[in-house]
């Protein structure tokens, strides 16, 4: 028996505490099924705070989310596309699409146009992150949008900040960017609509970045990277229990590789749970630039002198794993500790790497 739990009023609490810091409307980013913790069900829990728009990264989020009775909030499609099929899905569902080139921009026109439909979008920024978004010195083409589009109405224009989280002269330079030009177009006679920058970590790592409005996600669940104090919960935690307890004696070896060896007569909870379950699973390195390879190498350093352990909760107490975490189970050290089978496990997993097959529940 094993379910990711999530509490519910942590979860509001968080979101009001969002808001509060804010003082502009938050929109909230529900991307990857709400960052692993169900889109559904985070997006009524942040309704009932007042929350009253969402973003999402596909337009099938979109059409899903009207279809499960969301119709009256605005919902943001955060990502440029030039695909006809996928612009037809943002706009019948009443969407706003981003456009973020003049291909997409002839897209979503021409597919609205052809609907009988006026598209809402917001014009994207490429400002650093180099995915979607004009660039800094394609203003035409972002003023054509505004002005030639006939079947789009442009109600915001918005960026992505790639490194909030530890730059702030690269984050403040990529919001003056956004900000820049829509001074350009208002000099022009053109409103560009909602500005909004500010990501989870800009919005707690600085006080002056929230424009008219911030797009959150991770700050919801109390897991964003940013060092600096928030105040919000950590949301979510794998439940499990113990289903046998076992005595091994000095020099005992444990899980595969016989990578740990008992140093005494050790007792073990067998907990069936491993890293299919998104146990100890974490996102492959993917930067190997100098500075990037020390930092590894540094935190390899720390992990082989104890700070690397991986520890549980059991019947309320703390035990460290031993060995390697196994594919459906893993074995913890709970000696002198009072267990029993059948006893509560709680483990520390990142919900975007849960198995499917576990339950989530609200609770």
């Amino acid at each position: 028996m094993k379910k990711f739990v999530i509490e519910r009023e942590k979860l509001a609490e968080n979101a009001r505490l969002i808001q509060q810091r804010a003082g502009v409307p938050v929109i909230a980013v529900l991307k990857a099924d709400g960052y692993g913790f169900g889109m559904e069900q985070m997006a009524r829990v942040l309704s009932e705070t007042g929350i009253r728009m969402f973003a999402v990264t596909e337009p099938e989020d979109a059409v899903r989310l009207r279809e499960l009775g969301f119709t009256e909030q605005d919902i943001l499609i955060m990502r440029s596309t030039a695909m006809a099929d996928e612009a037809y899905l943002a706009v019948q569902a009443h969407a706003i699409s981003t456009v973020g080139s003049p291909e997409a921009a002839y897209c979503l026109n021409e597919v609205a146009a052809g609907c009988g439909m006026q598209a809402r979008a917001h014009v994207k920024l490429d400002t650093g992150m180099g995915r979607y978004g004009f660039l800094a010195d394609q203003y035409e083409e972002i003023k054509r949008v505004y002005t030639e589009c006939a079947a789009i109405d442009v109600t915001g224009m918005y960026t992505h900040f790639h490194s909030a989280f530890a730059d702030s002269a690269a984050t403040h330079a990529q919001c003056r960017q956004l900000c820049e030009i829509a001074e350009r177009l208002k000099a022009d006679g053109i409103e560009c609509g909602m500005r909004h920058a500010a990501n989870s970590s800009g919005l707690f790592c600085y006080d002056d970045l929230t424009l008219d409005a911030v797009r959150i996600g991770s700050a919801f669940t109390g897991r964003i990277p940013a060092k600096t104090p928030t105040g919000l919960s950590r949301l979510g935690y794998l439940e499990s229990r113990v289903i046998e307890l076992r005595t091994v004696p000095k020099g005992h070896t444990v899980g595969y590789g016989a990578g740990y060896v008992t140093k005494d007569a050790t007792r073990i909870a067998v907990i069936p749970v491993g890293y299919t379950d998104g146990f100890s699973v974490e996102k492959k390195k993917d930067l190997y630039r100098l500075r990037d390879v020390v930092r590894y190498i540094i935190g390899e350093i720390r992990n082989g002198m104890g700070k690397g352990a991986i520890y549980v909760t059991v019947n309320g107490q703390r035990a460290r794993v031993l060995g390697h975490v196994g594919l459906c189970h893993v074995s913890v050290d709970v000696t002198g500790l009072d267990v029993h089978d059948g006893d509560t496990a709680i483990l520390d997993v990142n919900p975007l790497y849960l198995s499917p097959l576990v339950t989530k529940e609200y609770v």
